[in-house]
């Protein structure tokens, strides 16, 4: 009876391992495309810092972004001001919370129409490893990360950056996974949205490709 047994049970295991085989060599095209996004050769450059669109954050650029902050609190100020890309960029640098900031290296900002794209070096051993599942067997230390979505204040102070796409080593993410992702991440809650502190003087923002404008009163849509 035991042999009897035996036997099925040899037989099941050789029936699966021919049943996966078959459905491996059936769905061996999608599964090779998307290991080689993953173990292939990618482009692991982030985007040059330029005149106008990608700024990177240094002193400079933060001190300039506070000085047009205190110009919007001046009752005889203006009523908007325009911050360059470097200026953006040392924004979202000294508005993330430090847990999070610490993780992304060579920070980019990205400016693009209603929307801003955070371009790093993501610190991945920083990521839980339960996070990404076995896709984080595949990362090294250091992987590009690219972050993108519109931004909004929310109260005077803070302002919230809405994650809407999300790519790791230049893969794109889908969007069912893109709020827990920028969760474990970018310190997202649970809308996918981050945080950013910001001066108390901006209530209200527009981004396009040339310069975000920060307003001191609220706009109609």
């Amino acid at each position: 009876m035991n042999g009897c047994l035996k036997g099925v049970l040899r037989l099941g295991c050789l029936a699966l391992v021919l049943g996966a085989g078959l459905v491996a060599w059936w769905f061996r095209e999608p599964i090779l495309r998307t290991a080689s996004r993953w173990l292939g050769p990618r482009r692991t450059a982030l985007p040059p810092v330029t005149d106008t669109a990608v700024g990177a954050p240094t002193p400079r650029s933060l001190a300039s972004s506070q000085t047009k902050a205190e110009r919007l609190k001046q009752p005889s100020g203006p009523d908007s001001v325009v911050l360059s890309p470097n200026e953006v960029a040392a924004l979202i640098g000294s508005g993330l919370d430090w847990s999070v900031r610490k993780t992304f290296d060579s920070l980019r900002v990205e400016l693009l129409e209603g929307a801003l794209a955070v371009h790093c070096r993501l610190d991945t051993r920083a990521i839980p490893p339960d996070a990404l599942g076995p896709l984080g067997l595949m990362l090294n230390p250091m992987e590009p990360l690219r972050l993108a979505g519109p931004v909004a204040i929310e109260r005077p102070g803070i302002a919230r950056w809405r994650v809407e796409e999300l790519s790791l080593r230049g893969v794109p993410f889908p969007a069912p996974m893109i709020r827990q992702l920028a969760q474990r991440m970018a310190g997202a809650d649970s809308t996918g949205a981050v945080p950013l502190r910001v001066s108390p003087a901006f209530a209200d923002v527009r981004v396009h490709p040339t310069g975000v404008v920060l307003y001191k009163a609220k706009r109609s849509r």
